[in-house]
């Protein structure tokens, strides 16, 4: 059974070193939550725009607005619910079910998915004013779905406590969703490269499905890891702060 440290923070690297190493003890299980989300939604977007999920273009704009939704609404909540509730098994010691995880996610995906929908309606009237509040709001509520999945609060609640948990620390937010955005985007672009067809052939489609599963598990996975960082910061900072007043010397040694 392994386990991950949950209260203590982590730089950006940390975290992505955190995440790769859930990934390597525990495939099956991030794999299975993430593709029971997602191979459902690309079929089911297969049947409507008759393209897979590597060419996602062509369609009307009022197909784009109501993909667009499902997905802030359902999917990313989803995602995000499971994983984080997988990971706090994870970082109690407990060898996560997947039963257990799969009704947790579902009970608290109400409140999650109003998080997600209000942030992201937030962040879109954010970037409409001159880009840069969007940016601000987008780090400003980075963790919102997980604070909405593990506390006992409103939608509204869970934003508050993003606000909370991320001020402060936007640059090594920032820093974190840069990184991840690029990595997600680099591996569809390869994926993309590689001649499979139309897109909306049998291989494609299985290929497309795969690529959606690892990027949306690895994000959901990698934003949890970012919440339990966040919430482990200011108990960090006062236990430095405490220390550095008992023992000054140190202080003398460091420098």
């Amino acid at each position: 059974m392994r386990a991950v440290t949950l209260d203590a923070p982590r730089s950006v690297r940390q975290i992505f070193a955190a995440t790769a190493s859930l990934y390597r003890w525990y495939p099956v299980l991030f794999a299975t939550l993430a593709v029971a989300v997602m191979a459902p939604y690309d079929l089911a977007v297969l049947a409507v725009t008759v393209y897979g999920p590597l060419r996602h273009s062509g369609e009307s704009v009022g197909t784009y607005w109501l993909l667009q939704l499902l997905t802030t609404s359902l999917i990313t909540p989803l995602i995000s619910a499971l994983h984080v509730h997988a990971v706090v098994a994870i970082g109690g010691g407990r060898r996560p079910r997947l039963g257990a995880v799969a009704m947790r996610g579902l009970q608290v995906l109400p409140v999650v998915a109003a998080a997600d929908v209000m942030s992201s309606i937030g962040i879109a009237l954010g970037y409409v004013a001159l880009i840069v509040p969007g940016v601000l709001l987008a780090l400003r509520w980075a963790v919102a779905a997980q604070a909405a999945a593990l506390e006992d609060g409103s939608w509204l609640d869970a934003l508050r406590s993003s606000r909370r948990l991320t001020a402060t620390h936007y640059s090594h937010i920032f820093g974190l969703l840069l990184l991840t955005g690029i990595s997600a985007a680099a591996l569809r672009l390869g994926v993309r490269a590689l001649p499979l067809g139309s897109g909306s052939d049998a291989g494609s489609v299985t290929v497309g499905i795969a690529t959606d599963t690892i990027i949306a598990s690895f994000v959901a996975l990698t934003l949890a890891l970012l919440y339990f960082d966040l919430r482990a910061r200011p108990k960090a900072a006062e236990q430095a702060e405490r220390a550095e007043r008992e023992y000054p010397h140190l202080r003398d040694l460091d420098g």
